[in-house]
């Protein structure tokens, strides 16, 4: 007897508020080979990265290019020396301030520039004006008026974020279907009834891509500024190796960073599914 797997999209169940049918043993069985084959092809891809890594540093001498097996040691080492534990904390307070903040504001003004077009007009111009000038321009004068201090690299870190999270939650907001909200309406729901029940719910899934990218961003400002102008934490660890011509100890600080990014970018992507499925649930 060949099984069917159902919809659980405008099914009988669902109409009479039943739970969906379970899904069939075939299509359970897809989906664990999509997820094998991503899974694979991400681990092929490291793999191979690796190998090259690999022969363009024995190839060198590991003078300008360390081996990925020298570079995991030299890690290793500062790890057990405890370099790396408190540069990465000193590093990541700019990011733990920052980002928060420009969530906080950028969220509510990119739905506010979304929605009322007179906001839109008057202050979206300002936000073009932050994504076209390079942020590394900036950062001298706000070295200059600041200092050398935590508020400085805080401030760095909103002016690469803040800017990308309000323009992706006014795209994402701008996107919602018009029918759907004057449906709403028509049925009597309030403006926040609305944007509960419509606006916010449509516009998830862009809104969080552009949370993602604005976390990359904050931590390429948290490293820029310890590039340039303040020598501190990671950034502070590349600029010391760089200049011993440490390339171990460079590549594996190096390492380090791109590792943090990978972690912080997947969480946030976790977090994403689950309030999707949270979102779902309760529904």
């Amino acid at each position: 007897m060949t099984e069917v797997v159902q919809e659980t999209v405008d099914t009988p169940e669902a109409e009479a508020g039943l739970p969906p049918p379970r899904v069939g043993a075939p299509a359970l069985r897809r989906r664990s080979r999509r997820a094998l084959a991503v899974w694979a092809i991400r681990l092929a891809t490291v793999a191979i990265l690796f190998v090259v890594w690999e022969i363009l540093g024995r190839r060198d001498g590991g003078v300008f290019i360390a081996p990925v097996s020298t570079t995991l040691s030299h890690l290793v080492d500062l790890w057990r020396s405890g370099q790396i534990a408190p540069a990465m904390w000193r590093s990541n307070q700019a990011l733990l301030v920052g980002f928060p903040i420009s969530v906080v504001v950028g969220l509510p003004l990119g739905f506010l520039l979304g929605r009322v077009r007179v906001a839109d007009r008057a202050i979206s111009y300002w936000l073009d004006v932050a994504l076209v000038i390079p942020m590394i321009a900036v950062v001298p004068v706000i070295i200059v008026a600041l200092g050398l201090t935590l508020t400085a690299r805080v401030l760095v870190v909103i002016l690469f974020t803040l800017p990308i999270v309000a323009m992706n939650a006014r795209a994402a907001v701008r996107i919602v279907q018009t029918h759907l909200i004057e449906m709403s309406q028509s049925f009597g729901a309030s403006r926040r009834q609305v944007w509960q029940g419509v606006i916010l719910p449509s516009s998830f899934a862009p809104v969080f891509t552009g949370l993602r990218v604005g976390l990359a961003h904050a931590i390429s400002g948290m490293i820029v500024i310890e590039l340039t102008l303040i020598p501190a934490g990671l950034g502070g660890l590349i600029v010391t190796f760089r200049s011993q011509f440490a390339a171990g100890d460079l590549y594996a600080t190096t390492l380090m960073i791109l590792i943090e990014g990978l972690v912080l970018v997947g969480l946030a992507h976790a977090l994403e599914q689950w309030v999707a499925r949270r979102l779902g649930a309760a529904e």
